[in-house]
């Protein structure tokens, strides 16, 4: 039998160590007493959701900076399918060879066209990452040929233009895109360093003012503005010296200009027909301005108010007003002879529905040539301020080249001159454009729209562009500026456009109607 060590032993000797460690914690142990805890003290109240941080919870959602990619949506055709996907796999030098075959003649779907846009504007962000702004520019530039309408494209060239200093980047091509995008900051600053530049500090400023809500609160464009406002600080005080010096002495200041006072009418006054639809005070007309402080003589503005006199704003819209005058008048060839009259209605506020030009040329005096403003609320938005200004400038000019006879002139002229020349967006306009609607007999717009019915108003708008488009881009505006000069000395409208178009309005219509694709003209 094999041996078995016996290890009862050891049991007990395990048995007898237990023993001691259980009474060595049970009653040798030393005991240490807890502190009492304290009772629990109130919660803070939580922060009241009233509150609002300053400078944070208030700012509106255009304090985040929009994308610089174009959501392109569902392609119209399958062959612009095909291009976005070599585009998502990163195949861009395929994207770039298949985008430059397409042909803006060939392409006539407005749908087709904005997406063929987007897909360059996209392939020139992605250029840009590797190539650098040099090469992404040749894109933006084609997604801005392909929609001239497109604001993000307008953006990023605009930034590709800054960064190479391309002398591309005019005042006029900023002043687009701050139509197509007011309220991004950074084209108002790029134009204001122009201004700057040209020793236009008062234009600048204007400009300044505008971006600066929002330039301020973004970090990539804080420092820019800080330096533009240190430059007009240091600017302004030399002009104002400049000016004093050549200035002469005057016994006494000289009292601004007023408006010329229209013959009384039964009708009444533009000004007044928004303030009713507004549902504000009617704005009636200065019997007996106060007198002002004098204006430089070579302002193309002369003012006069209704009500207290508010210079502070006044300084702002002029630079505003001005500025259109420069573009406008060097567009039409021609600086009016006299100043613009401009009366301020301070006591009214300056609203009015903005998607059509509507409401601008109900403040515009036809019987005298005088811009009316009402100029409360009127500089908190300052992209639909500057659209107002500059239809009313346009009216102004062109009332100036038809010397005070502007009934003599079809009104779809002057709409269509008038948007054309201004170029800034109308939302009822854009939204009525891609609507399908029985084409409007140009004959119908000749005189006074006020029988139309309020749809068809941007209807009417759209055939004036396009009617008056058709006659610049045959024709030239020189030679509608000369049927113009015909229909004031009292030419009809048939025997001026036969003498300096060599064309008969039958015909030039029976055009349009043919370029409208809408031969057979409808009733309303």
């Amino acid at each position: 039998m094999k041996y078995r060590r016996d290890i009862s032993s050891t049991l007990k000797l395990l048995a007898l160590g237990l023993i001691l460690f259980l009474g060595y914690q049970v009653w040798l142990k030393p005991t240490y007493f807890t502190p009492a805890v304290p009772p629990p003290s109130a919660p803070e109240p939580a922060p009241s959701s009233s509150f609002i941080l300053p400078e944070f919870q208030e700012h509106p959602q255009w304090d985040v900076p929009p994308s610089r990619l174009v959501d392109l949506g569902s392609p119209p055709n399958q062959a612009l399918g095909a291009i976005r996907e070599e585009l998502d796999r990163g195949n861009y030098t395929e994207v770039e060879r298949r985008l430059k075959q397409l042909s803006q003649k060939s392409v006539e779907k407005a749908s087709s066209r904005h997406y063929i846009a987007g897909l360059w504007n996209n392939l020139g962000i992605q250029q840009e990452k590797f190539g650098g702004t040099s090469l992404s520019v040749k894109a933006f530039k084609q997604s801005v040929l392909w929609d001239a309408k497109n604001s993000i494209a307008h953006l990023n060239l605009t930034q590709a233009y800054w960064e190479l200093r391309d002398p591309a980047m005019t005042p006029q091509f900023l002043e687009t895109v701050i139509r197509l995008a007011p309220q991004d900051p950074f084209p108002h600053l790029a134009l204001a360093d122009l201004l700057i530049a040209t020793g236009q500090a008062g234009q600048a400023t204007a400009h300044v003012d505008q971006a600066r809500p929002r330039a301020e609160r973004d970090p990539n464009h804080h420092s820019y503005l800080q330096r533009l406002t240190a430059k007009l600080e240091t600017l302004e005080p030399v002009q104002v010296a400049t000016r004093d010096a050549a200035r002469p002495p005057q016994a006494t200041p000289a009292p601004i200009a007023q408006s010329p006072n229209p013959q009384p009418t039964p009708r009444p006054a533009p000004a007044l027909e928004p303030a009713r639809q507004a549902g504000t005070s009617e704005v009636a007309r200065p019997q007996a301005p106060p007198p002002a402080p004098a204006q430089s003589a070579s302002a193309h503005f002369t003012v006069q108010f209704d009500g207290p006199p508010d210079q502070a704003s006044w300084t702002r819209m002029r630079a505003i007003l001005e500025y259109a005058h420069d573009e406008l008048s060097q567009k039409l060839g021609r600086i009016p002879s006299k100043p613009i009259a401009v009366v301020l209605h301070t006591n009214h506020k300056f609203t009015g529905t903005a998607g059509s030009p509507l409401w601008a040329d109900s403040l515009f005096d036809h019987a005298s040539g005088t811009i009316h403003l009402p100029t409360q609320g009127a500089l908190e938005d300052l992209g639909f301020f500057s659209r107002i200004a500059r239809h009313e400038c346009v009216h102004a000019l062109l009332f100036e080249q038809a010397k005070g006879s502007p009934a003599k002139v079809p009104r779809w002229i002057v709409e269509g001159l008038a948007l054309q020349l201004a170029e800034d967006p109308w939302p009822d306009l854009e939204e009525s454009e891609h609507k399908t609607s029985a084409l409007i007999p140009l004959n119908s717009l000749h005189g006074d729209w006020e029988p139309l019915l309020a749809d068809a108003v941007p209807k009417a708008y759209l055939e004036a562009r396009s009617a008056t488009q058709l006659l610049v881009e045959s024709y030239g505006l020189h030679g509608v500026q000369q049927v113009i000069q015909l229909l004031r000395a009292g030419h009809s409208l048939d025997a001026a456009m036969q003498q300096k178009l060599s064309v008969s309005y039958e015909q030039f219509r029976k055009q349009w109607e043919q370029a409208m694709n809408q031969p057979n003209p409808g009733s309303l």
